[in-house]
């Protein structure tokens, strides 16, 4: 005779061909553990009420089985030779678990079987949220790694370029800091010459006074002149920087993404790229969230800490989190009282993202910036 096996959340039953309830054994009544065991037998993972219901139906001359989960009739075929599993999708004891619940919750003894699935299902979507956030949490660790090597290209290739230009037209690297601006400008005009107070003006939006300032020193420049090929292959190099630029803003625009549906509590309370460079230095939003608040202070600044120690020069501050404008923005002596409050916020709203838990990132921010006055208040006496 074969016996048709499953599980709910009252423990693991066998009937027979008739429906017939044959044996059992059921899970411990704590809802948490339940969830667990269900969670195991998603994966393909025997419980301990599997085990002991097979081997009790075994010695009774019990060896032919039907189970619904492929990979778990794997896993107990390979624990338990003597017998044969077969996979049927759905079996007897699904089909009855499942349509007569409540009647059989009654026979094995338990009565408010409602509630106990009510408490079971909510535990069960919080660990498969769990589950979700923690790949994508590795998700933004990969995207964050891009984010920081187009930066460091950029950079490179900026002040490269920036180098390049100057044997041409030297005065604009002076004139014009920003290279936004500056590449903005050999893109769309390329020889000094084209360097004219309209064009300026048109491209960049500077003020009328800093126009005239360029187009002079354009007039007088003592650059070396370039051929049309030189010019060419220059403003194409600006446009592909550009292009670089345009890429690294989308792909912080999807990390801001990300964040919003893995962090949002941290999202909202530092903002979706410093919440990711925290999450990827950590090595996951769970691990963050297990992080105290001294560690995610200087998180990022691990070389300074570690000279610090050796030197028994003064430790950082502050690591990545000082890229927040509260802290960036303040004065040298309040950043670290700053930085102090703000690592204490990320670690509540990291707990609180990594538990899927309520959203409160306003909140945390409000009182985060109420800190900052306070401190300010306190500075200011």
């Amino acid at each position: 005779m074969t016996l048709h096996i499953s599980e709910c959340v009252l423990g693991v039953f066998a009937f027979d061909d008739t429906g017939e309830l044959v044996a059992y054994e059921r899970f411990p009544d704590d809802p948490a553990e339940i969830a667990g065991r269900l969670a195991s037998v998603q994966m393909g993972t025997p419980t301990p009420e599997h085990r002991a219901l097979i081997g009790k139906l075994i010695e009774r001359g019990e060896v032919s089985f039907t189970l619904e989960q492929p990979r778990l009739a794997e896993a107990l075929a390979a624990e338990f030779k003597r017998a044969k599993f077969e996979i049927q999708t759905p079996n007897k004891a699904g089909l009855m678990l499942r349509g007569k619940l409540r009647d059989i919750a009654e026979d094995v003894g338990y009565r408010d079987v409602d509630h106990l699935l009510r408490e079971v299902n909510f535990i069960l979507t919080r660990l498969k949220l769990k589950r979700e956030i923690s790949q994508r949490d590795k998700l933004v660790i990969r995207v964050v790694e891009i984010l920081d090597e187009l930066d460091k290209f950029i950079n490179i290739l900026t002040v490269r370029l920036r180098e390049w230009y100057s044997i041409h037209f030297p005065e604009l690297d002076r004139l014009v800091p920003d290279h936004k601006n500056y590449l903005r400008l050999v893109m769309e005009l390329g020889s000094r010459e084209n360097f004219k107070v309209g064009p300026i003006k048109s491209i960049t939006k500077f003020s009328d006074e800093l126009a005239a300032k360029i187009e002079e020193a354009a007039r007088s420049s003592v650059g070396a002149p370039f051929d049309e090929i030189d010019i060419q292959i220059i403003r194409d190099e600006a446009r592909l920087i550009m292009e670089m630029q345009r890429v690294r803003e989308e792909t912080a625009e999807y990390i801001d993404g990300l964040m919003a549906q893995i962090a949002p509590n941290l999202k909202t309370l530092v903002g979706g790229t410093i919440g990711a460079r925290l999450i990827a230095l950590a090595g996951g939003l769970e691990d963050l969230a297990k992080m105290p608040a001294s560690t995610i202070q200087v998180l990022g600044a691990e070389k300074a800490l570690f000279r610090a120690l050796k030197t028994k020069a003064k430790p950082p501050k502050h690591g990545v989190i000082y890229q927040h404008p509260s802290i960036r923005s303040s004065p040298k002596k309040l950043r670290g009282k700053i930085a102090r409050a703000l690592a204490g916020k990320i670690a509540i709203a990291a707990r609180l993202d990594a538990m899927a838990g309520e959203f409160m990132g306003d909140r945390l921010l409000e009182e985060f910036k109420a800190r900052v006055s306070e401190i300010q208040r306190e500075a200011g006496r």
